[in-house]
């Protein structure tokens, strides 16, 4: 497995890399990479254009597309794994679940584990989807979470 991918990856990610480097140059410009990229399925955003630009002199290599691929296919895996774990809570597949004083999830997370949260260490790991869900669901009036944006917001900010 290079970069993390299987070989399988690796292939399709160098086909499509090769089929998008069209002067054969084996190096693709930031907007071709954002055009190979949302062909995959994945979108890069400003920042990482900068980022990319600014590091690579203008140009991404096959290699360096891979190690971007590598990193995107295990944040969705990630994502999906945190997306299942709060599926458990979800009795009616709604995609919310209760954050509520007596609902489950917040019984599970202050009182199991090694170090459970304290209610108010709940309160704050819920705060900022509290603030950026107010315009799409008022989580804080209806005590329900959806699962998919939380999880959303919580890898946006990172370990």
């Amino acid at each position: 497995m290079e970069f993390g991918l299987t070989e399988d990856q690796v292939r399709i990610y160098t086909e499509a890399f090769n089929d998008q480097d069209k002067n054969h140059t084996g190096a693709l410009t930031p907007p071709e990479l954002g055009v190979l990229m949302r062909s995959r399925g994945h979108t890069l955003s400003d920042e990482d254009m900068r980022d990319l630009a600014a590091d690579k002199y203008g140009s991404i290599t096959l290699a360096d597309f891979l190690q971007i691929m590598a990193k995107r296919e295990m944040e969705v895996a990630l994502q999906q794994k945190l997306e299942r774990a709060f599926k458990v809570f979800d009795t009616d597949g709604s995609g919310l679940i209760s954050v509520d004083l007596a609902s489950e999830f917040r019984t599970q997370m202050t009182t199991l584990g090694p170090k459970p949260f304290t209610q108010e260490e709940f309160d704050n790991f819920l705060s900022e989807y509290l603030v950026e869900a107010i315009p799409n669901h008022p989580a804080d009036t209806d005590g329900l979470l959806d699962y998919g944006d939380f999880v959303k917001i919580m890898l946006r900010k990172g370990p």
